[in-house]
């Protein structure tokens, strides 16, 4: 026995995890443009918390689902502290700017990974266009930079990244033409 569209959703699941991977080491690699261990080190808190919670919310924990609003609440407040203290000692160092771009760059690729196998038209949405514009954000900040610094491995996680959403919409795409596949 056969399940339709098998290699579709494992191209879903595929694209997914290399989406995951690009931005983990879009993060390592955005060490090289902050150039400050201390910095760097506020800017890759707001993306763990993120991640942490959204693994949290994947795994349906307990006590993280009856608590949701209240851990959201910590998370924000948390996070809001770590982007003020970043925000300062960056600011000492005139890289605000790139700090607070990274951090809201990374916030939002995490947040688009997270809805990017989602059933829900409003989610598919914010996937389809957190990605557009993480990938956009990428593509001019990030790949000017580190191209010149670390030449074609700064290419890398751009490359990465882009053949994730790219197989994920594509698979999606194809599911649906077969009709195996719609948004709720």
């Amino acid at each position: 026995m056969s399940i339709k569209g098998k290699w579709e959703i494992f191209s879903r699941l595929f694209g997914m995890v290399l989406f995951l991977i690009g931005i983990i080491f879009t993060i390592i690699l955005d060490f090289y443009l902050l150039q400050d261990i201390l910095v760097y080190i506020f800017l890759t808190i707001i993306p763990l918390l993120l991640f942490s919670l959204i693994i949290g919310l994947k795994l349906e924990s307990k006590t993280l689902m009856e608590n949701q609003l209240m851990v959201l609440t910590i998370i924000s407040m948390f996070s809001s502290i770590i982007l003020t203290i970043g925000s300062i000692i960056s600011h000492q160092q005139s890289i605000l700017p790139i700090f607070l771009f990274l951090t809201i760059s990374n916030s939002l690729a995490i947040i688009s990974w997270h809805f990017s196998l989602s059933l829900y038209r409003k989610k598919k949405f914010i996937f389809i266009i957190g990605s557009i514009i993480y990938v956009f954000v990428s593509f001019f900040l990030r790949i000017q930079v580190l191209m010149k610094n670390l030449g074609i491995i700064g290419l890398l996680p751009f490359i990465i990244i882009t053949i994730g959403i790219g197989t994920i919409i594509t698979a999606e795409i194809i599911l649906i033409k077969k009709e195996l596949l719609k948004y709720i």
